[in-house]
């Protein structure tokens, strides 16, 4: 898999920073359209068929990164670049893994806000849950 970062709700300032970040480091940064946001994370990232939709769902505003494929340096120097470029920070990030490449962009939103104000009552979501 080519080293990706999907962006959602990030065509602006802070998407345009966040993709001259990953130029140097050899990822690709790919918006994806609301139209889209209905896809497997797997079809978005072209490795898996994209599925029929049903109705469309209204798109969510939160921004959203998915990151897929990134060795563990390329994450630091990702990470570490938001806060060296003073790029405002992505509240809802999330690394692809075996169970959430089958989610759409809005089952990943809602788990990923779950997940981010069981944080802040200072609670464990996913006791032992890999995501």
């Amino acid at each position: 898999m080519i080293p990706t970062v999907l962006l959602y709700n990030l065509e602006n300032d802070k998407g345009r920073q966040i993709k001259s970040l990953c130029l140097p480091l050899k990822i690709r940064a790919r918006s994806v359209l609301p139209e889209d946001f209905s896809q497997p994370l797997e079809a978005v990232l072209g490795e898996a068929a994209r599925r029929e939709t049903e109705a469309p769902q209204p798109p969510f505003s939160q921004e959203m990164v998915v990151m897929a494929g990134l060795s563990s340096q390329q994450m630091h120097q990702f990470l570490q670049g938001f806060r060296r470029k003073k790029i405002p920070p992505v509240a809802l990030k999330a690394v692809l893994t075996a169970t959430n490449q089958k989610w759409d962009a809005f089952q990943l939103c809602r788990e990923l806000s779950l997940e981010r104000e069981a944080m802040e009552r200072g609670e464990n979501l996913h006791e032992g849950k890999a995501l």
